[in-house]
């Protein structure tokens, strides 16, 4: 099979915003992030659309991945049911609302709490795909397969520009085995991820799969066996500091999301202790 999607990317983070055609349907994810790049995505599957229905899936509800849904209002809106827990997709758009005013940046369209056509709870084919959660990074990613193509869009995982960034370590380790088996039965050739480029290949998809895991890995084991064995926090803090991604030092311009992720790591061993 021939390729069945476009891949747009933004000069935000290289946000991807991915279009894959089926035969009933035009799928769109996560239009980010400037209005005029918005406005290529809106042209584009205008061109291919050809009466079919348009289902628009937000990967999950960070700000910079919800900036272009109002742009389809005909869209049928699918999304992992934890974007709207706790107020979570309001707090998300209010930040885009203070990205767009600090950088002056002008939007044809207002954003109101969007209607839902399908939130989904737990993994299910539906239609031609099929919908699996997988928390980790956020509580409502959404990873959405194309079985026919082999094609996994995943969101924020498995990026060859990030390491992970952490919001609960175990889901996110438990997300990674859910794709992981994915992989090795067969079922998926190519992801694409939420910033940068696909992975192709098995090779290629496994090897991101396993240096994430090892990552995640061998900070928990830093942070959680350092705490129960009283090492103090500045040996904590340097331990993590020290550690390597891809057998490569930690990105200077990713030092803060590291930081970040010792202390949400730092908030999971005390829950542990309880």
């Amino acid at each position: 099979m021939g390729k069945t999607y476009q891949l747009f990317t933004s000069y935000l983070w290289q946000t991807t915003s991915t279009v894959v055609s089926t035969d009933e349907r035009i799928y769109l994810f996560d239009p980010a992030y400037f209005p005029q790049e918005i406005d290529g995505i809106f042209d584009y599957v205008q061109s291919v659309r050809e009466g079919r229905e348009l289902v628009l899936v937000l990967t999950h509800g960070d700000w910079d991945h919800i900036a272009g849904y109002p742009k389809f209002p005909d869209a049928k809106l699918i999304a992992q049911k934890e974007i709207l827990e706790s107020g979570r997709l309001e707090k998300k758009l209010n930040k885009v609302k203070r990205f767009d005013g600090s950088y002056y940046v002008v939007r044809p369209y207002d954003f109101e709490l969007p209607s839902f056509y399908k939130l989904v709870e737990d993994a299910e084919d539906w239609q031609e795909v099929y919908l699996l959660p997988v928390p980790g990074h956020t509580p409502d990613q959404l990873a959405t397969l194309f079985r026919d193509q082999k094609l996994l869009v995943v969101g924020d995982m498995l990026s060859n520009l990030e390491f992970p960034f952490i919001d609960d370590s175990a889901a996110y380790l438990e997300s990674l085995e859910k794709i992981e088996r994915l992989v090795t039965d067969g079922a998926v050739e190519e992801i694409i991820p939420g910033h940068g480029i696909p992975a192709i290949g098995r090779e290629d998809i496994l090897h991101r799969i396993h240096r994430d895991r090892q990552y995640l890995s061998e900070a928990r084991a830093i942070i959680f066996e350092g705490l129960a064995s009283g090492v103090e926090e500045k040996e904590l803090e340097e331990r993590f500091g020290r550690m390597m991604y891809d057998d490569q030092p930690i990105d200077p311009h990713l030092l803060s999301e590291h930081e970040q992720n010792r202390n949400q790591l730092i908030k999971e061993a005390v829950a542990r202790k309880g």
